[in-house]
């Protein structure tokens, strides 16, 4: 890897092994809600747990066939700090605080920003939205059936130049 300091000008090699290398670049979920919650789960960072509110969770008010759990990406914050929501495509059962490493393949783009990143576990060969089956496709569209203009179901690179974006809303 060959990194460049522009405040001294000057380049550096570092080495790294490929495992190392896989690591930096690796994305992991942490699981906020899963299918057996039927109520909204979130995050308290001052305790430190997982607390239900009044709400119903959307996966059970919107008919889920599938235990898809939901979540935050660990690498972009922690809620209710800035961070990015991540729905996992996995029919595992996880949970709460669950850490999975995750390949991130989609999202959905929403205009109050609050994006939905679409993600597969590390070892399904799913690499973009566009890949997943019609079935899983249909669950997430039963997610968030409504879709206004300039919103939609974009595929992985679509998806990193939102993860990109130097001000993410929450």
């Amino acid at each position: 890897m060959l990194l460049f300091d522009t405040h001294h000008k000057k380049s550096y090699i570092i080495l790294v092994s490929c495992e190392e290398m896989k690591e930096m670049l690796m994305y992991h979920m942490v699981v906020e809600q899963t299918y057996k919650y039927k109520k909204r789960m979130y995050y308290d960072a001052e305790s430190n747990t997982f607390k239900e509110k009044a709400y119903d969770s959307l996966s059970h008010l919107r008919g889920f066939k599938q235990p898809y759990p939901y979540g935050w990406i660990k690498e972009t914050g922690t809620p209710p700090g800035k961070h990015c929501d991540v729905i996992l495509m996995s029919i595992k059962e996880y949970e709460l605080g669950d850490e999975i490493p995750i390949n991130i393949i989609g999202i959905f783009a929403r205009n109050d920003g609050d994006h939905k990143f679409i993600a597969v576990e590390e070892d399904r060969s799913i690499q973009t939205y566009s890949q997943l089956s019609d079935k899983e496709k249909a669950e997430l569209h039963r997610l968030y059936p409504r879709i206004d203009k300039g919103e939609g179901w974009f595929d992985k690179e679509r998806a990193f130049q939102y993860l990109e974006e130097p001000a993410r809303p929450k």
